[in-house]
Parts: structure tokens; C-alpha cells; sequence
């Protein structure tokens, strides 16, 4: 807040250079004199005199330890972390957060997946025998098989699922009659040949 003190005091000095009744001004009227005071070039070179001011960087570094101190402070706090327990209890914010982080997770994963240690690593994890128990006895679960059913129902009764079947039947529909029609004049040329196979021998 020293800082802020030390630039208000500044501009204002630099205002009342150029006005002489800045006790009677209203509050924007000061703003506007004060922009207008920092973007003159004696106003530039001011600030660039406080700012290169060993004292004034000391100011600075001690407000940002100061400020820091307050953060860590004020998040590592009890009140705190109850406060970001009960935040993150609430369905919709996690639904938030997971949505504004899904892009991010996504291409980490693909990254991940691509990294030929991040792939060693991952076989060597469940290649251990331990956890190809937990795996198998996931696996063999209840509740896994009821999610897997769940999921399954969902996706099969999903609008876009449902529209791929249709497309994929009809195309299957499309494939088999034209391969009974193939085949009903495959036969009926083979029938033509054998009745005149007939009639010659019977000349």
C-alpha cells in the first residue's frame, strides 16, 4: 500500500503543477489529471527516477513478501480449508472445475501416452502381481459389471449411437440383397445351360 501512497503523492504533485484548484475538483476530474500527468514525458521520467530509487525497490520487495506472506497465510488457513472442503463437496462445482480442466487433462494424457517412459512405466505398474489381483478382483466386481452395464445401456441408447446402427443395418440390408440378386442370376443363367445341354444330346 506504501507504493500506492508514494504514486498518488506523486501524481498529485504533478497535477497541482499544472492546476491550482484541485481542492475543489471532483474525483474523476483528479483521475484524468493524474493519466494525463503519467503519460506526459516529465511524468514518464518521474516515475522512472521513484522506480530505479534503491529505497522505493526495497519498498517494493518488502510489500511482496509482505503480500505473499498474507496469501500463504490466509489460503493455508483452517478457515481455509474447511472453506475449499465444503466447495469442492458441491456437485456443481466440481462439474466446473472438471470441465474447465477436461481440454488440459486430455492433452496431457495424449502427451503422456506418447512418452516412451510414461508407457514403461505404466507396464511396469500393472505388471506388478499385486496389482493384477486388485485388477482381476475389480474386474470381477458387481458393482464394476453393473457400471459396465450402465454404460453400455447408455451408449446403445444414445441419439448418435442409434443413428450409426440404422446407417450400419440399412448398409447391411444394401450388401445381402445384392448378393441374392447375384446369386438368383447366377442361377437362372445355370439352369439356361443346362436346358440346352439337353436339348443338344437329345439331337
Amino acid at each position: 500500500m506504501r507504493k500506492l501512497t508514494l504514486l498518488l503523492i506523486l501524481t498529485l504533485f504533478l497535477a497541482a503543477c499544472s492546476q491550482d484548484k484541485t481542492s475543489t475538483m471532483s474525483y474523476d476530474e483528479i483521475k484524468k489529471i493524474m493519466i494525463d500527468s503519467l503519460q506526459t514525458e516529465d511524468g514518464k521520467k518521474a516515475l522512472r527516477q521513484l522506480l530505479e530509487e534503491p529505497s522505493f525497490r526495497e519498498l517494493l520487495i518488502l510489500e511482496h513478501d509482505e503480500v505473499k506472506k498474507a496469501t500463504e497465510e490466509t489460503l493455508l488457513s483452517k478457515e481455509a480449508e474447511d472453506f475449499w472442503k465444503k466447495t469442492f463437496e458441491d456437485p456443481k462445482f466440481k462439474e466446473t472445475v472438471a470441465k474447465s480442466m477436461q481440454k488440459q487433462q486430455q492433452d496431457i494424457m495424449k502427451e503422456l501416452m506418447k512418452d516412451p517412459t510414461y508407457q514403461k512405466d505404466l507396464e511396469s505398474f500393472f505388471g506388478q502381481p499385486d496389482m493384477q489381483k486388485q485388477m482381476e478382483t475389480i474386474l470381477k466386481s458387481s458393482t464394476l459389471r453393473k457400471q459396465m452395464e450402465e454404460v453400455v445401456k447408455e451408449t446403445i441408447e444414445s441419439p448418435l449411437m442409434q443413428a450409426k446402427w440404422l446407417e450400419l443395418i440399412k448398409k447391411s440390408g444394401e450388401s445381402t440383397s445384392s448378393e441374392s440378386g447375384n446369386k438368383k442370376e447366377a442361377s437362372a443363367d445355370g439352369g439356361g445351360s443346362s436346358d440346352n445341354e439337353k436339348k443338344q444330346s437329345g439331337q
